[in-house]
């Protein structure tokens, strides 16, 4: 009998760790495989019988398993948030997870279970908004809560605007208009220098004083006339004032009649005749003042502050100050004061009570008009 045909056998190649090739001989030829390690070792299966006379086929290569690479796991913002929230953690497990069987029925909930979900995490938000009652102790108000601000109008609730109250006034405070002073408790007094209804002021000084009332005057719109018999006194006052020169006038004799005045630009009357007033002024209409300055106090200007409705006076002598006091019926105390005011004091009589005000001249008043004197 003669020895079986066997094929060549090839050079071996070069071999890998981990890497097996097919035997070119019988099986018992072969050199042992290597183990693999544990969770990639394949089950041996068991060698083909051999037969006398019969070629032995060669064998499939075995599959090329190579050492898994690993490398550094790599979180991204969603794995670290993942990491951090429980319900995250969740929601990816259950994404993760294989789909069920679609043969599996779904099980209904039971009816009494309790779920072991992971709640979310507790997010703030807006506090409930307190129901809007009609109830005085209601706390919806200033202090309260209110709708978003609109822009050109605001909005407040119907309970609080019930609850809003008119303070009582002050006697420093009682008529808004011309900002005089500070009285003696630094209180802001106002002179309601204008009214719709025609008003008439005296003033026992200089002209130092009366210029400036018409200069705080020019600052509310006001046009005014002067009549006087020293015109050098008064020569460019109302441009250097205002910059225009139809804001002031002055004239040397009594006018016929007068400017009209109105809520935007009021009419004041200034007479500067030295110790009296006008013989024969024309009628005041609305929103019109007569401002009367007696340069000195004496028996002719008492017709002046008996008709006067207010009356402004700067330090006074002996004499005016009694002539004054007795007029104005002051008593005796502020019938004294009158003769130790400063320069920048003025005394206020009518209109309220008594007051003393200090002037409080400003950086400009004191560039266009000087220091205070009379």
């Amino acid at each position: 009998m003669t020895e079986p045909h066997s094929r060549p056998q090839r050079e071996n190649p070069e071999q890998f760790p981990g890497q097996q090739f097919p035997a070119q001989r019988s099986a018992a030829e072969q050199p042992a495989p290597q183990p693999l390690p544990a969770q990639q070792q394949a089950p041996q299966q068991p060698a083909p019988q051999q037969f006398p006379g019969q070629q032995q086929a060669p064998q499939q290569p075995a599959p090329q398993h190579f050492p898994a690479q690993q490398f550094p796991a790599q979180q991204f913002p969603a794995q670290q948030f993942q990491a951090h929230h429980p319900a995250a953690q969740q929601v990816a497990a259950s994404a993760a997870a294989p789909p069920a069987q679609a043969q599996a029925p779904a099980q209904a909930p039971a009816p009494n279970a309790f779920r072991t979900e992971t709640a979310a995490p507790h997010r703030p938000g807006r506090p409930p908004r307190p129901p809007q009652t009609d109830d005085p102790a209601d706390p919806t108000g200033p202090s309260g809560r209110t709708s978003r601000l609109r822009i050109g109008w605001h909005a407040i609730p119907r309970p609080a605007l019930r609850r809003l109250t008119a303070a009582p006034q002050h006697p420093d405070r009682a008529a808004a208009g011309l900002l005089l002073g500070h009285s003696r408790q630094q209180a802001p007094v106002h002179l309601k220098l204008f009214d719709p209804s025609p008003a008439r002021l005296a003033l026992i000084g200089g002209v130092w004083a009366a210029q400036l009332l018409i200069f705080r005057a020019f600052a509310i719109g006001a046009r005014v006339m002067v009549v006087t018999t020293e015109q050098r006194a008064w020569s460019g006052f109302g441009e250097r004032a205002t910059g225009q020169y139809h804001r002031l006038t002055v004239l040397a004799g009594e006018p016929d009649t007068l400017p009209p005045g109105t809520p935007q630009t009021p009419a004041l009357i200034v007479y500067d005749l030295g110790v009296t007033g006008p013989a024969t002024a024309p009628p005041l209409g609305p929103w019109t003042t007569q401002l009367t300055v007696l340069r000195q106090l004496d028996r002719p200007g008492v017709a002046t502050l008996q008709e006067a409705g207010m009356t402004l006076m700067q330090r006074l002598g002996g004499d005016e100050a009694t002539l004054a006091a007795a007029t104005l019926r002051l008593d005796q105390q502020n019938g004294r004061l009158l003769q130790f005011m400063t320069d920048d004091m003025v005394a206020l009589v009518g209109d309220g009570p008594d007051r003393f005000v200090q002037l409080g001249q400003t950086d400009v008043e004191q560039q266009h008009l000087g220091l205070p004197r009379r």
